[in-house]
């Protein structure tokens, strides 16, 4: 029921004289359809008053205030073009100065209280005050009060004062996941300095990259064998074993401003950056976070996320200032899945925080999250078929989105059965922006790149000035300077006001001049039956040519076929974001923070690991052999099989059209037509030998006529 050509239009038109009628007063107004020929037809009628739009539209597809929206742009920018005819196209904002102000300001009136002049120290030690004989920590090795657990860093503090004096060093922090970790972390801050979180479990080369990038003083540690990483360097180790019971901490003055942690992320280079966050940022981060989602002292959080990725933060620290109870899971039951679902269902954890893809993994070991359970969710974007899941016995859902450069989490929306997946809205004193190509603040329903402000922007990144100026950009929105991160996602607002994170920019891919955006073939292969997980990344192929290859891991019990994936993907897609190679995998890579290591995916020609797609068939007739010699040079195999068809093989239509143009230059009147409605070597032959040889059709030019500009030479005239 659409039409074929267009589905938007753009129509001018003059007032007509007709209008006149003498002794009457004459007024002409459009009448309200119940039924439109486009889904979208803006009229533009030039009247004597001016100019009159009338936007008639699928009720379908748009809403009302979207395309008041439009006309609204349409109006600025007319008028911006009047004022200042000179200026450059890009100048021009389609946004009404009401707009602007509502999207920049109105929409991100998140000024809230909190204690500017607190360190995570003072939030702890008041919690300590309160809470003393309750329960603190919990771990394998049983479990510790507040008390117990604030003179146990105590202790540490007091060692760590003693062997790296003044305030404001880096020091690493190197041990087991355990309430012993915990309390090193807290010991580092109250001495003074700033911790930097290390996962013994990581590879020992990065672990002595980042000591070494982040210049600290010395390694907190339980052993020599823990940080065996920094063996030979000249790094001392403090062993907790040397702290002193009942020891206490020199008091120590320490400003909001002061990087609480130096946390790293994966550089473009290759390189680890340190993200060097303040306290002021955190105590904000912390206090949003306590209101909403929300936790409260009678609140028991299961922590899971290694401490070297930095939502760790709230699930370390967030108990502690509210007077809950955190129970720390060792590293060997997050990954074993199993035993996390058992620890979960003795029935007294009431929150915890994890990536999609470790709650999916929790499902399919068999928790069912029930009513009264909180579940925090970011890292990476929230499937909808996993919220549905998550959320069936009336579970509480929130997507939690933000990056490590804003402090942890920046938006916050809970997530409704059978609603959108959004980011929601931002937290406390914070801001979210879309901005345009130009700098200029994206009108609703426009992508353009997601810029945070507010309390939460990290100090920058420790030591590398030229990264944090690229990162951390002072821009004007109207006539207030403000200092934003720009993210590298891609983002929208809808109308109402709510934010939809669409991609990274870095993982928007070109294909034969297409923009292709990979999340959303993954989010079409996810639904398909028989797929539990997928992926999708553009890589090299044998002829040079790049394609899209579709990572696949099916469902327990059942092997969907490509030819199935590639049919079923072409019902929703263009041709050109459809994948052209499948794998087959047992399980998606990760990086240590759980999230999709893009670039561990194996490429299509490790066999092993791919699903075969050719049958091997070998051609029999002269035809097939020189239609089989065609479709393997085109396609870069050294063989095809007469019975696979163009969609396992994956052939696009490019690789149809060149095809096409090899069989004619070979003398075979075969077109792509007839490809598609012979997909296979043996079918195709067989209909090309149907018609005994005879040309079917008026004769061709072949393509070498093309080639070089020769038909174009032979029109031009003599000089």
């Amino acid at each position: 029921d659409r039409l074929p050509l267009t589905e938007i239009e753009f129509n001018l038109e003059k007032d007509s004289a007709m209008a006149e009628m003498p002794g009457l007063k004459v007024g002409f107004r459009p009448n309200a359809k119940r039924a439109v020929n486009f889904d979208l037809f803006f009229n533009l009628a030039e009247i004597s008053e001016g100019l009159r739009i009338d936007a008639h539209y699928n009720a379908d597809l748009y809403d009302e205030e979207t395309v008041r929206g439009w006309t609204r742009a349409y109006e600025t920018v007319l008028a911006a073009m009047v004022a200042d005819p000179e200026q450059p196209v890009a100048a021009v904002s389609t946004l009404a100065e009401a707009d602007r102000l509502a999207i920049g300001a109105e929409m991100n009136a998140t000024a809230r209280t909190y204690d500017r002049q607190a360190t995570l120290t003072d939030l702890i030690d008041r919690s300590v005050a309160a809470h003393a004989g309750d329960p603190a920590v919990e771990d394998a090795e049983g479990t510790l009060t507040y008390a117990a657990l604030a003179a146990r860093s105590d202790a540490l503090a007091a060692l760590i004062q003693s062997r790296v004096p003044g305030r404001g060093q880096r020091v690493a922090l190197c041990l087991p996941r355990g309430a012993g970790m915990l309390a090193g972390l807290l010991a580092v801050l109250k001495a003074g300095h700033t911790y930097v979180p290390l996962d013994p479990r990581q590879p020992a080369a990065r672990l002595a990259s980042i000591c070494e990038t982040a210049e600290v003083a010395a390694i907190l540690t339980d052993s020599a064998e823990t940080a065996g990483f920094a063996e030979g360097d000249a790094l001392p180790l403090i062993l907790t074993g040397d702290a002193e019971e009942g020891a206490t901490p020199e008091p120590v003055q320490v400003s909001p401003e002061q990087a609480a942690y130096v946390i790293f992320t994966s550089g473009s280079t290759g390189t680890p950056k340190g993200v060097a966050v303040p306290h002021r940022a955190v105590v904000n981060f912390l206090a949003s976070m306590a209101e909403e989602p929300g936790l409260s002292a009678s609140d028991t959080l299961l922590a899971v996320t290694t401490v070297m990725f930095d939502i760790a933060v709230l699930e370390l620290l967030l108990p502690l200032t509210k007077g809950a109870k955190l129970v720390i899971a060792k590293t060997e039951d997050v990954i074993d899945g199993f035993k996390l679902v058992e620890r979960l269902n003795r029935g007294d954890v009431t929150v915890m925080q994890a990536t999609p893809t470790l709650w999916d993994m929790v499902l399919t070991a068999g928790f069912t999250p029930a009513k009264g359970f909180r579940m925090l969710c970011g890292g990476e974007p929230l499937p909808a078929d996993l919220a549905q899941r998550l959320t069936a016995q009336g579970a509480e859902l929130w997507n939690m989105y933000g990056p490590t450069e804003t402090t942890i989490w920046s938006a916050v929306k809970r997530v409704e059965p059978g609603q959108p997946i959004t980011i929601g809205h931002p937290i406390a004193n914070t801001e979210l922006h879309i901005l345009d190509d130009a700098g200029q603040i994206a009108p609703v329903g426009a992508t353009g790149e997601l810029n945070i402000g507010g309390d939460g922007l990290a100090l920058g990144y420790f030591n590398r000035d030229d990264l944090t100026a690229t990162a951390f950009r002072t821009i004007s929105l109207g006539d207030t300077p403000r200092k934003l991160y720009a993210t590298g996602d891609l983002a929208r607002r809808r109308a109402d006001g709510e934010i939809e994170v669409l991609g990274r920019i870095d993982t928007q891919v070109k294909l034969r001049g297409f923009r292709i955006e990979l999340g959303e073939i993954e989010t079409r292969l996810r639904a398909l039956p028989g797929v539990d997980k997928a992926a999708v990344d553009l890589r090299a192929r044998g002829t040079g040519d790049r394609q899209l290859v579709g990572y696949v891991v099916p469902v327990a019990g059942q092997d969907p076929a490509p030819e199935a994936l590639t049919e079923a993907l072409a019902r929703d897609l263009p041709d050109y974001m459809i994948p052209r190679a499948w794998v087959t995998l047992s399980s998606l890579p990760q990086t240590g923070n759980g999230k999709l290591d893009r670039k561990a995916l194996p490429d299509p020609a490790e066999s092993a690991s791919v699903t075969p797609l050719h049958s091997q068939v070998a051609p029999e007739t002269e035809t097939e052999k020189r239609i089989a010699g065609i479709w393997a040079k085109v396609l870069g195999h050294e063989q095809i099989g007469v019975t696979d068809t163009l969609f396992t093989l994956g052939v696009d239509s490019l690789a149809v059209f060149r095809i096409a143009a090899q069989m004619l230059d070979a003398g075979l009147d075969l077109e792509a037509r007839d490809m598609f409605a012979h997909p296979s070597i043996r079918q195709l032959a067989a209909f090309h030998d149907s018609r005994g040889g005879e040309p079917a059709r008026p004769a061709r030019p072949s393509l070498k006529d093309f080639r070089n500009g020769a038909r174009r030479n032979e029109r031009r005239p003599a000089e």
